[in-house]
């Protein structure tokens, strides 16, 4: 039995410095004021909660196993703290999640009138409204491309980011999406970008949509 306990004692140890690794990863594209507060207390929690589990873990492995106890519950109570203050990055801040999930905005069936040609300049992001919906379009030409606004990273606005050939870069926290479809190019995004069909019919930017 003590011998199982190191084991999983051990395992433990290691995911949590697995997840420490990732964690300080995100941080770093985390914005500023209170919600950097409050990732960064998340993190500085967990990684004393770990330290504590090294420390019974490094009783363990020098057999004292009675004195492995007290900071294996230690360490245990605090990470709790740090899973609950977790809940809190990713249900108010939304982290790690898809921003785009249960708002992908209004759906066409018909091509819909949403601005003038006139007023989408060549090769600048602009933000249109689809329905209620914020989308931003680049127009190329006679070809369109319509993303929706909302970064799925973290509800940056795409139309102020950057354009490069076929991509367009959150200036956020440096997503990169292609026009064409939303895939996505490199993160810290994860997910696709909702697109939509767009052309220019007459003197106005038309949308459908979205591609699911």
């Amino acid at each position: 039995m003590e011998t199982a306990t190191t084991w999983t004692l051990g395992l433990a140890w290691i995911s949590g410095v697995g997840a420490i690794v990732t964690g300080l990863t995100d941080f770093k594209d985390t914005g500023t004021g209170n919600e950097r507060n409050v990732t960064g207390l998340h993190g500085l929690i967990n990684i004393v909660g770990n330290g504590f589990f090294a420390v019974s873990l490094g009783q363990r492995l020098n057999g004292n196993h009675d004195a492995a106890f007290v900071p294996l519950v230690i360490g245990y109570l605090i990470i709790s703290v740090g899973a609950f203050i977790g809940g809190h990055v990713v249900f108010k801040f939304g982290y790690m999640v898809n921003h785009n999930a249960f708002s992908r905005g209004k759906r066409a069936k018909e091509f819909t009138p949403v601005v003038a040609a006139a007023d989408v300049a060549e090769g600048t992001p602009t933000k249109v409204m689809f329905g209620a919906t914020a989308v931003m379009v680049v127009r190329r030409g006679d070809v369109v491309h319509a993303l929706k606004e909302t970064c799925s990273h973290a509800g940056g606005p795409l139309s102020e980011g950057e354009l490069r050939n076929d991509t367009i870069t959150c200036p956020w926290h440096r997503s990169t999406f292609k026009l064409e479809d939303g895939a996505v190019v490199h993160g810290p995004a994860v997910s696709r970008q909702v697109a939509y069909r767009a052309r220019i019919n007459g003197d106005q930017v038309e949308l459908q949509g979205p591609i699911e």
